[in-house]
């Protein structure tokens, strides 16, 4: 486990891997706050934060969707902020950039797949982006009105943690190639 710390850490400490990761981190964290109605527009403008329910942190208004304790409002957003929904949003939006620098790094390295071309790292990537999307695909299709939201709603819930447990692996599986041939030691 030590030498994947590693490879995430080497990654990170340049500049470019780490602001790709924190690109693809905070739009995939708004992304999702937003689709799930955290994040919404109504705003009357300005900047207001208030929270005053914090007894309700831990309150589940589903499954891995969870009660605001407070409402912000910038400009024209307002967010309904959960920390619990933050938290999610933010660790899933995390996997989903380390996924995706991890992809950059095979993509360089095309041998870790045992391929020869240039483009075959990519397909490393493919099960942890189709993962990350997982959760959000259902959201849009219902912020969308497509009549196939409604059967896909129901699994919604089921593949929050799916996809996380696909994100976690997908990383894994990556870093272990990256580590087996030793480009980011």
């Amino acid at each position: 486990m030590k030498p994947l710390a590693r490879v995430i850490l080497r990654m990170l400490s340049r500049p470019a891997s780490a602001g790709a990761a924190g690109a693809v981190m905070a739009a995939y964290a708004l992304l999702y706050l937003w689709l799930t109605g955290d994040i919404a527009g109504g705003g009357a403008g300005g900047w207001q934060a208030t929270f005053p329910a914090w007894e309700r942190v831990f309150q589940a208004r589903g499954l891995f969707q969870f009660e605001p304790v407070g409402l912000i409002t910038l400009g024209a957003l307002v967010w309904t902020f959960s920390p619990l929904n933050a938290l999610l949003a933010v660790s899933m939006g995390l996997l989903v950039g380390l996924n995706v620098v991890a992809c950059w790094w095979l993509w360089r390295t095309p041998r870790q797949c045992g391929l020869s071309g240039s483009s075959t790292g990519l397909l490393a990537a493919i099960p942890a982006l189709l993962a990350g999307g997982a959760c959000c695909a259902p959201i849009v299709l219902i912020w969308l009105g497509l009549p196939i939201a409604g059967v896909l709603a129901s699994l919604t819930p089921f593949l929050i943690p799916i996809a996380l447990l696909l994100l976690v692996a997908g990383l894994w599986l990556s870093l272990r190639r990256l580590v087996g041939e030793g480009s980011l030691h």
